[in-house]
């Protein structure tokens, strides 16, 4: 059952599948929901990768207390996770659900050095201007360029 008033699993498919997605968390909040049972207190968690809020449940709350070592939701806001889709049991039967993934964050794949500037990385290296530590850091190098780094002319 698809609600637009509230996140849900559908917000994360792509093409038909559910996409694992890296979530800044905005706030925590709790507020009333009107559903099935009536009206409920409930905590809400903004995201600011969406424009709704998350219902979350004490599933949720165990894993951010795990990830972030932190029993505080404070200590949460402005913090990134990994949100995912997992199949539950449910008393409606297995439903697909929002959880939060206790996983360490995926890195980031840095870019490549685009052939336009390696001429320039290589000679400050040469110079001593920087290493190719630094370099390494801000770029992927194929073996290649490591070659050009290391080769003394």
């Amino acid at each position: 059952m698809k609600d637009n008033k509230y996140l849900g699993s559908w917000d994360l498919e792509v093409n038909g599948k559910y996409e694992p997605t890296i979530v800044t968390i905005e706030r925590i909040y709790q507020d009333v929901m009107f559903g099935e049972m009536g009206k409920e207190d409930k905590v809400f968690i903004k995201l600011k990768e969406f424009e709704k809020s998350m219902v979350s449940n004490r599933t949720n709350f165990k894993r951010l207390e795990t990830f972030f070592n932190s029993f505080n939701p404070d200590d949460y806001t402005s913090k990134q996770i990994v949100l995912s889709v997992e199949k539950v049991k449910s008393p409606q039967g297995m439903v697909d659900a929002l959880r939060f993934s206790t996983r360490p964050l995926p890195k980031k794949e840095l870019p490549s050095l685009p052939d336009e500037k390696l001429s320039v990385a290589v000679e400050s290296v040469k110079s001593g201007r920087t290493t190719i530590e630094k370099i390494q850091k801000q770029y992927t190098l194929t073996a290649d360029q490591i070659k050009m780094f290391t080769n003394e002319d």
